[in-house]
């Protein structure tokens, strides 16, 4: 009996642990680049498809005023990913985002 329990907390906690992705997970983002805020902390935003807004971090901000209003695809890190408790979920890019063709 404590086997078939000690299988059942295991088999619990490691389903526990696949749900959540880890904060540093890998993502491709497409949508739509934009700059909010003014000088000096003008933050690089984009807007998924689904209507989400996400912080870009690591994206030069004159590079991204270059892309201001156009579809990109940014590759990078999960720094804080969207929930319920979150209001700005965050992405750290790897480089430049990626103009996408219409």
């Amino acid at each position: 009996m404590k086997a078939i329990i000690g299988a059942v907390l295991a088999a619990l906690g490691i389903a526990a642990c696949a749900a959540d992705s880890p904060p540093d997970a890998r993502q491709t983002l497409v949508g739509e680049i934009h700059i909010k805020g003014n000088e000096p902390f003008p933050t690089v935003m984009l807007e998924t498809s689904d209507q989400t807004f996400w912080e870009l971090s690591g994206v030069n901000v004159t590079e991204a005023r270059a892309l201001d209003g156009r579809r990109v695809t940014a590759r990078g890190t999960i720094v804080r990913p969207p929930g319920p408790s979150t209001w700005l979920p965050s992405m750290r890019v790897d480089g430049t985002p990626e103009p996408v063709s219409p």
